[in-house]
């Protein structure tokens, strides 16, 4: 018996769609991951400003920054340790202030649910921080 292999006729069309779907799924990632940062060249500061004043306002300027700049150690660590979507999820709220009826129109779900969720995150940082 041959292997997979040998049963594709065209092999060469065949490795062009793999690599074809390599570099979508690729491209698929990277988009995600640049929703969510912000290029250098958007920061800007001048010859008087220090490294710590362009780190501030980078984290200042991207959705998850704001973590980086909480000064209570216990709440930086607790925010720090929730999964991603639960980080975006609250700097929807603190740092983009949107109200429950926007988040749910943006996750398509009821208002109330956007509400349990929010106060499943606050148990879980409380008990985080407790630690």
């Amino acid at each position: 018996m041959g292997s997979h292999h040998d049963n594709i006729k065209n092999k060469i069309a065949y490795f062009h769609k793999v690599i074809k779907n390599m570099d979508l799924k690729d491209n698929i990632k990277r988009s995600k991951i640049n929703e969510y940062e912000i290029p250098i060249e958007e920061v800007m500061y001048d010859e008087f400003s220090n490294t710590s004043d362009v780190n501030k306002q980078l984290f200042q300027t991207s959705l998850l920054g704001w973590i980086e700049l909480v000064e209570n150690e216990n709440l930086h660590k607790a925010l720090k340790s929730l999964k991603i979507e639960d980080q975006i999820f609250i700097s929807y709220i603190v740092k983009e202030c949107k109200t429950q009826r926007e988040l749910a129109e943006s996750y398509n779900i009821s208002h109330q649910n956007i509400g349990k969720r929010f106060n499943r995150i606050l148990k879980k940082l409380r008990k985080l921080m407790e630690r």
